[in-house]
């Protein structure tokens, strides 16, 4: 059995530059490749781990002088709860920019209500998924299919915006509660701590309840 080889990134002596020496990254790989053009290449069994951001590919490869790491086939990324698996992950690690793509996107996120006081989670399924994590921020593009509490979403781009527990869903919006009533429109934010949302151009279909 091949011997893995691990690697520890001082991104201070790659980049000579103070402002990164405090981040770290670890690489655990079965065969690490040092080629030219400041390009290191990593093959089977890849292991990263990036302030508090495990992930784990196939394959991958980190741009020194760019400050971009690329992994390939497998690719899951664990931060806490939170889950994100896809075909590709690229990531800008001085902008801490990160993009998931190359097929379909599976994510799982987890959100805090204010009245329950629980953390409820939201699934989503989507072309491509674009985080900035300096901003808090999530955007998923491209045939998006979300599920969170009582109701199923469909939508061209889904932007959520965890400072102000903000989900905004806008292009072709569909939404099916569990009740069983639905609507449309054209754009629907979603404040996902107390659960009110406001649509726009909407059509919808719901049952009222007969009094007693």
């Amino acid at each position: 059995m091949q011997k893995k080889v691990i690697c520890i990134l001082l991104l201070l002596l790659l980049l000579g530059g103070i402002a990164v020496a405090e981040r770290k990254v670890f690489i655990t790989a079965e065969t690490t490749r040092y080629l030219k053009d400041d390009i290191i290449r990593f093959e089977g069994g890849v292991e990263i781990r990036y302030e508090d951001m495990f992930v784990t590919a196939l394959t991958g490869e980190f741009d020194s002088e760019e400050e971009e790491l690329l992994l390939k086939e497998n690719v899951e990324a664990t931060q806490d709860k939170n889950r994100i698996k896809s075909p590709e992950m690229w990531m800008n690690l001085d902008e801490e920019h990160i993009i998931f793509r190359g097929g379909r996107v599976e994510s799982l996120f987890y959100f805090q209500q204010e009245e329950e006081g629980e953390e409820v989670p939201v699934e989503m399924w989507s072309d491509t998924l674009e985080i900035w994590q300096q901003r808090g921020e999530m955007l998923a593009k491209g045939d998006v299919k979300a599920y969170y509490d009582d109701m199923d979403m469909e939508a061209d781009e889904v932007l959520i915006e965890e400072e102000k527990d903000l989900l905004t869903a806008t292009g072709n919006v569909y939404v099916l509660r569990d009740d069983g009533s639905w609507f449309r429109a054209e754009k629907v934010e979603y404040n996902m701590e107390d659960g009110t949302f406001v649509a726009y151009r909407m059509e919808s279909e719901f049952e009222l309840r007969e009094n007693p």
